[in-house]
């Protein structure tokens, strides 16, 4: 229901306009009568979602011009319908400049007022759609940077909006290639635009994920797709000209040649598996899947039984040096990513067995959780550079030194999600996805440790803080609140809403309230 303020002097002629409002059946309602410029503006004051006023032009104290230069500075949002006589028409012309919608010419009538109103009225239903379908696309072409491949390809919608192309070509042969940005992500419109603009010829479907900031294509609609040479060609030209032209410090990763959509999520795979070599090779290279070595090799008996017994030492720095031998000699070597995978996983199982060794005689589900530290199947992807694989076994290192005496220290992995929801705090969280795909620890463990630290669960964490700072948002009292709670990761405004009163015993609208009083 859209509510209306009639200013005019005339009472009389007032009271009819308001009559004829009342009485139409358009969904509106009269919320305040005034009799000149000045008393408007204090209704305005007291009504703060009136949607429409009309007002005469002439009148003491403050006109209908001036009421119009007052609302279109300080209340822009609200439309104007100006009310004349045939000899001040001229005059309230000059009205249209402070967006006054139409002029009705008096007397009035219902027939020469409603028409004007009820055009006012649907005007700004329209705008209020177009609002809404703006922020859908804006909200949903945020989710779209959130969605795994794997998601993608299990749904046929989804599958439709982000390999277009190939939902349709289904009978032409593709590969995935994912690229990645060596430091923060540049310019994905700018990115987005040379594909458009140079490579759309052989890549057809491309986006951006937010996951991994990693850019996803499918390589389709060329000649000899069998053929890997032309392959190879088409991307290190793609390579060559990011690299060269826009300086940009990439790495790409291509998956094997398939023809059936169901292979999608496999290519993808297989492209993040050869970008694993970059942390041997190193960066502004072509990682092609199809060259990768296959053979499962293990560290050598020499350096498993080496590390085995430095590792009972407990001499943090004799341990690292040994680690970062068998490092180095596989980066020298330039042997496969496949090598130092199995090489990490080696690394973790010895550490793991020394430091479960350690709680032997303690309490069984503390056994479990240390022994599950260590037991993850790793994933080389989430690591840039071979120094980050190297420091976060470091940080695996400190663990087996420290023994029993760390689990009291501050965990600097506890700081680091801290700092992650005070910075990402709006976006889609799990204690779970950050545990496995961003700190490489096991959930089980990594949930605990966090509780022990700061005295409640990952969700309440991340809830207080979320709440913490609508409150803060509240404080601007033009900010809706279905875009506050959307602003701080609530999709489900009825759902902030609850969660608001839970916690402080108010709802937003009400406590947006008594801080206006306060």
């Amino acid at each position: 229901m859209k509510k209306i303020l009639v200013v005019e002097d005339e009472y009389y002629a007032r009271k009819s306009i308001v009559k004829i409002l009342q009485e139409s059946d358009l969904d509106i309602q009269v919320c305040g009568e005034a009799v000149n410029g000045m008393k408007a503006i204090e209704l305005l004051e007291e009504y703060k979602d009136i949607a429409l006023v009309i007002t005469d032009i002439q009148m003491k104290k403050m006109g209908g011009l001036e009421l119009a230069s007052y609302l279109h500075k300080h209340r822009p949002e609200i439309d104007i319908l100006i009310l004349t006589a045939f000899e001040n028409f001229d005059y309230a012309r000059e009205a249209f400049r402070y967006n006054v919608k139409d002029y009705i010419v008096k007397p009035i009538y219902k027939e020469n007022l409603l028409p004007p109103v009820k055009k006012v009225l649907e005007k700004q239903e329209e705008k209020s759609r177009n609002q809404e379908k703006i922020k859908n696309y804006y909200q949903w072409e945020a989710a779209k940077n959130y969605f795994p491949v794997k998601t993608i390809v299990a749904h046929e919608e989804l599958y439709k909006e982000f390999f277009s192309y190939n939902a349709i070509h289904q009978e032409e042969k593709f590969c995935i290639v994912v690229m990645q940005e060596e430091e923060l992500v540049t310019d994905v419109e700018l990115v987005n635009r040379i594909i458009q603009e140079k490579y759309r010829g052989f890549i057809k479907d491309f986006f951006f994920s937010k996951i991994n900031e990693e850019y996803v294509m499918l390589l389709s609609g060329i000649e000899c797709m069998d053929n890997e040479l032309i392959v190879q060609e088409k991307v290190k030209s793609m390579l060559s000209y990011f690299c060269t032209c826009k300086h940009m410090n990439i790495t790409m990763g291509v998956g094997l040649v398939y023809s059936s959509k169901e292979k999608v999520h496999q290519s993808y795979n297989e492209a993040l598996y050869a970008l694993n070599q970059r942390l041997i090779q190193g960066w502004n290279r072509a990682y092609f899947y199809k060259n990768m070595d296959g053979y499962e090799a293990r560290i050598g008996k020499e350096e498993e039984i080496k590390l085995e017994s430095i590792v009972r030492t407990r001499k943090e720095k004799e341990i690292n040096q040994v680690i970062h031998s068998i490092l180095e000699d596989i980066i020298i070597k330039e042997e496969s990513a496949q090598k130092l995978y199995m090489a990490v996983v080696e690394i973790l199982k010895i550490l793991g067995n020394y430091y479960a060794e350690l709680y032997q005689n303690e309490d069984i589900e503390e056994l479990k959780d240390i022994k599950v530290m260590f037991s993850r199947r790793y994933d080389l992807y989430k690591f840039k550079h071979i120094e980050e694989l190297e420091n976060y076994l470091k940080e695996m290192v400190i663990v087996i030194c420290s023994g029993k005496e760390n689990t009291k220290k501050k965990s600097k992995i506890v700081e680091e999600i801290v700092h992650y929801v005070e910075d990402n705090y709006y976006k889609n969280i799990s204690l779970r996805e950050l545990a496995e795909n961003k700190y490489f620890m096991n959930y089980s463990y990594c949930s605990r440790l966090f509780s022990q630290e700061t005295g409640m669960t990952f969700s309440k964490y991340l809830i207080q803080y979320r709440l913490k700072k609508a409150k803060t948002l509240l404080e601007n009292k033009d900010m809706k609140i279905s875009f506050i709670a959307f602003e701080v990761g609530y999709n489900d405004v009825s759902h902030f809403i609850q969660s608001f009163k839970k916690s402080y015993g108010l709802t937003p609208e009400e406590y947006r309230a008594r801080k206006k009083i306060e």
